[in-house]
């Protein structure tokens, strides 16, 4: 027998009732994906065997006897056995005839988009589709909040920020039909939106203003890409326009110095400084390095804009998904030619178009001049060898040791080897050199007579050596490599993208030198409106931050180990109406945020839980935990203390030190420093030392692609809330403005509700409050405020 574990299945359970028949797609695909894919996915797996389309289990059946009786082995072989009603459901639809009722045998995200007609019976189409799954599950729609609860609501989602209190009661009392929808209109034109929305597209490409790894540097070049995706948003740009300047806004709108700054994307990971800078070229830790600073463009962009997870494929064919091996590393030959650098350009397109042709100009000097330095590093003597190894030992002991003396003796003898090296140059090169250098000096002179440009650390294919780094003069060479092993080069590969993706071509038919070409075609590739996987992935985030759960719920990943959508022709529906639209965010928004659904109460049903605690078919609105921005960023507003300037660089909230090995001290960090005041987008974020208050309010890792944060609630929250030096001072500076607005305690009561709940007292908190106030001061009871429950959640 071929496959003696799959027995399992065909346990024929004796009088089935008569039922709705059992669905491949909807009852049996779910179930393979989640408990048998890890082990038998679509690249095949134990005893050959792929159970993640019905061709394949198919297969197996037809090599199994009709009837197997006593062998019950024990499968899936980890984790917990198939409950009773799993076994019987397989049971059933293997009686039924093991029928295919799919469409394909396509995975449902590979499918082509579905043109999908709302069902009838609600005036916002996405309302339908819930009402409908809402009856096929027996549940109920809950009714709509009150108003107070969906200003609430709806600023935060749309802001980041509380409401004040003075727009609290003007929607409150504003009767016209229309309010809410003027509110949401209102809510989408504010730069506000583009702040609160920009940090989530942050959290999905793991932008970060350090490099990580062992050496941390700083990068305080790249927040000129935070702001443009700022700037993107609060401009409702095109989706697609977005997207392809964040690959190739160099090549596609070289007349807009805006598509080098979105070249920030590629390179807001995380960088090996010492595996790409320090190391030398051709050496095994150096090739992984690059393989590595690769695999993290490959990810970011293709989890980050197809919730794809091609990166498993490095070593392998994806074990659960059907993408080959050759696809990841044709996807690794698109960014072949680029590296991460800071690189120039000019807010005023007129001035960058005069800088550009010099930018060309200087990378083809460097070139020229690139041999002939070459052969002046390699040249060599025993003596300068042994000038090598004791400049190199002299550096590593004041490295751990720093002495003055030392430093001067290592610097003394490098000038002598230096004077060695030029003495035993051949005539050719020290030509070759000087007329390269004499190039490039004339470069750099008419360079110099432009104003200063700026610097964005971005993708960049040209850009000064930095210790052992330096730029490619084209592409490089990618081979497909035997189990990821860079000492194991296989085929030549040719830039492209995913075969799975059936309605378009999976390799690019680029120039082989115009690295800016193959970055160019994955743009329209990805952007392709017959690209299912990018419409899907973009329509789901957005539905997951407005209901904290994606319609698929693993955001980063559409494959067969990620969540099923509980709403499929919805999803569809969404990104078709995305394209539809133009790729209009705000469009997208305002239909969701206006539907009865999204406006919803939040209460519990007791009925309705018992079907679906987790709330997956939403029949209710999911209460919600600020994240951390948002509470921090509510501290400083409600005590008046938020400073709302936008753009520029980042607010260093802690004391830095040394370069060379740097040190990120939040304890020095005074917290009533202006920089202090700065919305929480606008801090400058380490990977290596997170903010402790942050990174105790569940903020992502920066070195980590966060799709989806994780939303905790412990003890040690609690009490960063009640002694971080920032907050100890916010609630100082909420009782001194409730002071201002009150001259007596119970209206100061009063005004500290208003500012941190959007609310007026109620029963015995006022009293409680006050008296709690008096024995302990105002201040104090301002802390037990920002401590609230209500303070930190949304209904």
């Amino acid at each position: 027998m071929p496959f003696r574990g799959i027995t399992f299945l065909i346990l024929f359970a004796a009088g089935a009732t008569a039922q709705q028949p059992v669905s491949f797609d909807r009852d049996v695909r779910p179930l393979l994906a989640q408990r048998c894919a890890m082990c038998h996915g679509a690249s095949g797996g134990a005893g050959g065997v792929s159970l993640t389309s019905h061709a394949g289990v198919a297969k197996v059946l037809a090599s199994l006897p009709a009837v197997v009786s006593g062998e019950k082995p024990r499968m899936p072989k980890s984790g917990a056995p198939l409950t009773a009603a799993q076994v019987a459901m397989l049971t059933r639809w293997i009686t039924e005839g093991a029928k295919n009722d799919s469409v394909s045998d396509v995975w449902w995200s590979l499918r082509p988009l579905s043109k999908v007609a709302p069902p009838a019976g609600a005036t916002n189409p996405i309302d339908a589709f819930i009402l409908a799954k809402l009856q096929e599950k027996g549940l109920t729609s809950s009714p709509e909040a009150d108003r107070r609860t969906l200003i609430r609501r709806l600023t935060y989602d749309l802001h980041g920020l509380p409401p004040s209190w003075e727009e609290i009661q003007a929607f409150v009392n504003d009767r016209q039909p229309d309010a809410y929808e003027r509110l949401v209109d209102r809510l989408l034109a504010s730069p506000r939106y583009g702040e609160r929305w920009g940090r989530h597209w942050l959290d999905v490409v793991h932008y970060g203003e350090s490099h990580g790894y062992d050496k941390d540097k700083a990068r305080r070049t790249a927040w000129p890409y935070r702001d443009y995706v700022i700037r993107s948003f609060n401009e409702d740009k095109p989706y697609a326009r977005f997207v392809k300047e964040q690959l190739a806004g160099d090549v596609l709108y070289p007349g807009d110095p805006q598509g080098v700054v979105a070249l920030g994307m590629i390179a807001a990971g995380p960088w090996d400084y010492v595996g790409n800078a320090e190391l030398r070229d051709g050496t095994t830790d150096r090739k992984i390095a690059r393989l590595l600073d690769g695999d993290d463009m490959v990810m970011t962009v293709m989890s980050g804009l197809a919730s794809n997870t091609v990166h498993c494929a490095r070593c392998h064919n994806h074990k659960f998904d059907p993408i080959p091996q050759e696809d990841y590393y044709s996807l690794q030959a698109v960014f072949a030619g680029v590296d991460r650098a800071d690189r120039p350009y000019d807010d005023d397109p007129a001035l960058y178009q005069r800088r550009l042709p010099l930018i060309a100009e200087r990378r083809a000097a460097m070139l020229s001049l690139r041999p002939f330095q070459d052969k002046k590093d390699s040249t060599s003597t025993p003596e300068i060898e042994a000038l090598a190894k004791q400049i190199q030992q002299l550096r590593e002991e004041n490295a751990e040791k720093p002495d003055e003396e030392k430093r001067k003796q290592a610097d003394a003898l490098g000038e002598k080897r230096k004077a060695l090296v030029e003495a035993a140059l051949d005539d050719a090169t020290r030509k070759g050199i000087a007329e390269g250098t004499a190039k490039l000096a004339d470069v750099d002179k008419r360079i110099a007579e432009l104003p200063k440009p700026k610097l964005v650390y971005a993708a960049a294919n040209s850009f000064d050596t930095i210790g052992t780094f330096r730029f490619a003069p084209g592409p490089r060479p990618v081979y497909l490599l035997a189990r990821g092993n860079v000492d194991a080069p296989q085929n030549l590969v040719q830039p492209g993208a995913l075969t799975a993706v059936s309605a378009l071509p999976s390799r690019f038919q680029v120039d082989a030198d115009n690295e800016g070409a193959r970055r160019a075609a994955l743009a329209a590739w990805l952007t392709d409106p017959k690209n299912p996987l990018t419409w899907r992935s973009i329509a789901n985030r957005v539905w997951h931050y407005h209901f904290g759960a994606g319609i698929v719920d693993s955001p980063n990943d559409f494959g067969h180990m990620g969540s099923l959508p509980t709403h499929p022709e919805l999803l569809d529906w969404l990104a078709g109406q995305l394209i539809e639209n133009g790729g209009s965010m705000k469009s997208l928004h305002r239909l969701i945020v206006t539907s009865a659904t999204y406006k919803q109460t939040s209460a519990n049903n007791a009925a309705n839980a018992k079907t679906d605690a987790d709330n997956r078919f939403l029949w209710r609105m999911n209460r919600a935990r600020l994240d951390a921005e948002s509470v921090r960023d509510s501290a400083l507003a409600i005590s008046g203390k938020l400073d709302l300037t936008m753009g520029g660089p980042s607010a260093e909230q802690f004391l830095f030190k040394d370069d060379h090995s740097p040190t990120y001290d939040y304890t020095k960090f005074d917290v009533d420093s202006p920089a202090s005041y700065r919305r929480s987008v606008y801090r400058f974020v380490v990977r290596s030392v997170p903010d402790p208050l942050m990174d105790r309010l569940d903020c992502p890792d920066p070195s980590l692609m966060t799709g989806k944060r994780n939303i905790t609630l412990t003890a040690i929250q609690a009490l960063a809330l009640l002694n971080n030096p920032l907050f100890v001072r916010q609630s100082q500076h909420l009782a001194e403005r409730v002071e201002v607005l009150a001259q007596d305690l119970p209206g100061q009561i009063d005004w500290m509700f208003r500012l941190a709940l959007g609310r007026d007292p109620k029963g015995d908190e006022k009293t409680e409050l006050a008296a709690y106030a008096k024995q302990y001061g105002l201040a104090n009871a301002c802390r037990v405020m920002l401590n609230s429950n209500e303070f930190l959640f949304v209904d």
